[in-house]
C-alpha cells in the first residue's frame, strides 16, 4: 500500500497541473457583445454623406478677404441635431490641406426615429488662396476628403 501512495500522489499532481490557473483572481472577462461603448456610438452619428464641395472666395472689392466655403449633405438618425463647425489644423505645405471639424449634438428629449438629411455649410477665413484639399472630420475620424478646391476670382 505504501508503494501505491506515491503513484496516486503523482497522478493527482499531473491532473491538477492540467487545470487552468486563476491568474486574475477576480471576475471573469465578459464576452464581447459586438455593441460599441456609449462614447463610440455617439462619436459621429452621420449615417452617410455626399455632394461635398469646397471653394475659396477670392473676389476683389472693398474690404475683401479670402473666405473658405465647404458644403455637403449628411444623413442623421433623427432630426433636431445641433450642427456647428470648428476650424482644425492645416498642414504646412505650399498648398495646405485644411481640416474642419463637424460637431453634432443630439437633440434633447424624445424625437422621431427617422433618417434626416441635412445640408451643412462652413464659411470661414481662408489661410491661403490655393488649397490642396479639405478634410471634414467627425468624431475624430475623416468623414469626407475634398481634393478639388476651386478658387472664385
Amino acid at each position: 500500500m505504501k508503494v501505491l501512495q506515491p503513484v496516486f500522489g503523482a497522478a493527482l499532481l499531473s491532473i491538477a497541473a492540467c487545470a487552468p490557473a486563476d491568474v486574475g483572481g477576480g471576475d471573469p472577462i465578459p464576452p464581447e457583445t459586438g455593441a460599441p461603448d456609449g462614447d463610440d456610438a455617439m462619436a459621429c452619428p452621420v449615417i452617410d454623406s455626399r455632394d461635398w464641395a469646397a471653394w475659396v472666395n477670392a473676389m476683389p472689392g472693398p474690404d475683401a478677404k479670402l473666405t473658405l466655403h465647404v458644403a455637403g449633405e449628411i444623413d442623421l438618425p433623427t432630426p433636431g441635431y445641433d450642427i456647428s463647425w470648428q476650424a482644425g489644423m492645416a498642414d504646412r505645405s505650399m498648398t495646405p490641406v485644411q481640416r474642419l471639424i463637424l460637431n453634432l449634438t443630439p437633440p434633447d428629449g424624445m424625437v422621431a426615429q427617422v433618417i434626416t438629411t441635412e445640408t451643412v455649410k462652413y464659411e470661414g477665413p481662408a489661410l491661403v488662396e490655393n488649397y490642396g484639399g479639405v478634410i471634414v472630420m467627425c468624431g475624430g475620424a475623416p468623414l469626407a476628403e475634398i481634393t478639388d478646391v476651386t478658387v472664385a476670382r
